[in-house]
């Protein structure tokens, strides 16, 4: 999971290095826990996550949603100046039946890590880390994002990656969900990189946030979990 963010920040900046860091297991075990059945607060977990990752003041705020008591949140990161550009990175938080690890705390609890992570790092691109309400009412959070951006904020958009069900498998992109041209280029940079990448139809299980930046003819690619017949039960947990 943590390979989908480094493709397309190289793909983005067009860079022929990269640093990059691995998540320890601990960390990634102690925050997955914090993963909670309710969605109130899931949403407040998740805000405490950004504050730590340092991400408070004007880089953070949130975005009501119609229709979800808890509002998108939403951290901004910098870049250097040298392109107006942006990525966007989103996850859905809430979740129904279990405490929702899978889906969808797995995604969510990566956002403040990677947005903490770019904070000590040089990038051309601005990057906006969303944590998405609603999405399991029907794509409430990142429609209602969609909806509130200007067409000047459209075209200023690079690239959308939207974080589901991760950790199951290798990271594998849902091609339907994602704009061609963007999957393309990801796997070309994985390729190069030797890294684990691959595409997956994942129908079946219905849709999520991409859809909503593809429908709006934004640059969007899905990260997921792969096959449903990976799921091996409640995917929900």
């Amino acid at each position: 999971m943590r390979y989908l963010l480094l493709l397309i920040y190289a793909w983005a900046a067009s860079v022929q290095s990269l640093d990059f860091q691995i998540l320890n297991e601990d960390f990634l075990k102690q925050h997955l826990q914090l993963a909670h059945p309710k969605n109130e607060e899931r949403y407040r977990r998740l805000k405490d996550l950004f504050e730590e990752s340092g991400c408070r003041g004007d880089a953070f705020h949130e975005q009501a949603v119609k229709g979800s008591k808890q509002p998108n949140v939403i951290c901004e990161v910098a870049g250097n100046g040298e392109s107006p550009r942006r990525i966007i990175v989103g996850a859905h938080f809430d979740a129904v039946g279990g405490t929702g690890i899978i889906d969808n705390w797995s995604g969510a609890v990566l956002l403040p890590a990677f947005a903490e992570f770019l904070r000590t790092s040089t990038h051309r691109h601005a990057f906006i880390f969303i944590g998405f309400a609603g999405e399991e009412q029907g794509l409430l959070g990142s429609r209602a994002y969609v909806k509130a951006m200007s067409q000047e904020d459209r075209e200023r958009i690079a690239a959308v990656i939207t974080m589901d069900s991760l950790g199951l498998t290798p990271t594998k992109c849902w091609t339907h969900g994602s704009t061609k041209e963007l999957v393309s280029a990801a796997a070309g940079i994985a390729h190069t990189l030797k890294l684990d990448f691959q595409g997956v139809e994942v129908e079946a299980v219905g849709t999520t946030d991409s859809q909503s930046f593809k429908d709006a003819n934004i640059p969007v690619t899905q990260s997921t979990f792969g096959h449903p017949g990976d799921l091996a039960g409640d995917q929900r947990q």
